[in-house]
């Protein structure tokens, strides 16, 4: 009778201790982890986005060969749904669903485990630099009794393994579908500093365009001759809207500091920051080719262009031959 009584005092002092120590733990697991792909966020979000390309990746997939999945909804949207049966206890049944999305920057998933109906949440935060794409995974788990939080202490060195796995091998298999994007202009993403012009916003047909510009430059330059204000060393355009029946453009020479306007006579600072930079020697006739290069190149790429852009004259007609003329062309970055 002593032994048993000596077995009982002895599970109950552990059992306070397991109670004790699991008051001491957060109410919530967190993990988070993180990892760096060579590809643009577009390429690496196609492969979060849609759960039936989870099986490639995901670590809890490869647990059980022989689950049962379901999907509902539209991949890459609110309500984007997975549920799975699996015979694997380490694994057991659950869902995911979908519940906030930003194209190529954000994915918040919330998860039922077992039967519970207690929410756990995950999200993927994507941000790119330079072509390569940092994807940070994080957890937020339902709130556990003070009794059971050893059991987070417990499961959380097995779920953070299958974190870095899962990750590793969404690394592989997005590294793995890279090709690389012809470049034929050479686009590079370039710093840009802001600089005083003095312009004239205006548009016209397609077929106008020669005409109109020469017009504009020459009221322009009609204008700072008369006011005594010096130009730079070149002239460009900005380019707000462009369709055969109509262009809306902002012809500009840089000056050295901003004046004030006066009637269409318009001063201001040029766009700042990152952009696209294309530098094309030629004729004029050709800078819509470039255009659409660039336009192209851009979607491939996942790189997302702002709405309008704008062209830089090195030199002019009638200064040099027409398959010498230089234009840098810039468009924005969102």
């Amino acid at each position: 009778m002593k032994f048993f009584k000596w077995l009982l005092i002895i599970v109950v002092v552990i059992v306070g201790i397991i109670a004790i120590y699991g008051a001491t733990q957060p109410a919530q697991m967190t993990v988070e982890e993180s990892i760096e792909i060579n590809a643009p966020t577009s390429m690496v979000f196609d492969e979060i986005e849609n759960f039936e390309s989870w099986g490639q990746w995901s670590a809890w997939d490869k647990m059980d060969t022989a689950m049962q999945q379901a999907y509902e909804g539209e991949p890459g949207t609110v309500g984007h749904k997975n549920s799975w049966q699996r015979e694997n206890m380490a694994v057991g049944t659950g869902s995911q669903e979908i519940v906030g999305i930003r194209d190529n920057e954000y994915i918040k998933v919330k998860m039922f485990f077992n039967g519970s109906t207690n929410e756990n949440l995950a999200s993927f935060t994507l941000t790119e630099n330079d072509g390569k794409t940092t994807v940070v995974w994080d957890m937020l788990g339902a709130e556990t009794p003070f009794y059971a939080r050893i059991m987070n202490t417990i499961f959380k060195p097995m779920i953070v393994q299958s974190y870095k796995t899962s990750l590793a091998d969404l690394k592989w298999v997005v590294e793995s579908r890279h090709v690389e994007i012809p470049n034929p202009l050479n686009l590079e993403i370039v710093d840009v500093e802001s600089q005083p012009i003095i312009s004239i916003l205006d548009s016209c047909s397609v077929n106008e365009m020669t005409t109109k510009m020469k017009e504009l430059y020459t009221e322009l330059g009609v204008y700072m001759g008369m006011n005594g204000i010096e130009s730079g060393p070149n002239s460009l355009s900005y380019y707000y809207t462009y369709s055969p029946d109509k262009v809306v453009f902002e012809p500009a020479f840089t000056v050295s500091e901003i004046i004030e306007s006066e009637g269409r006579i318009q001063s201001r600072n040029t766009t700042s920051g990152k952009a696209l930079k294309a530098v094309y020697v030629g004729d004029y006739e050709n800078l819509t080719e470039v255009h659409m290069g660039i336009e192209a190149y851009s979607k491939a790429k996942g790189i997302e262009l702002a709405d309008f852009c704008w062209e830089v004259y090195l030199n002019q007609q009638g200064e040099v031959e027409a398959d010498e003329l230089e234009t840098h062309v810039y468009y924005s970055l969102k």
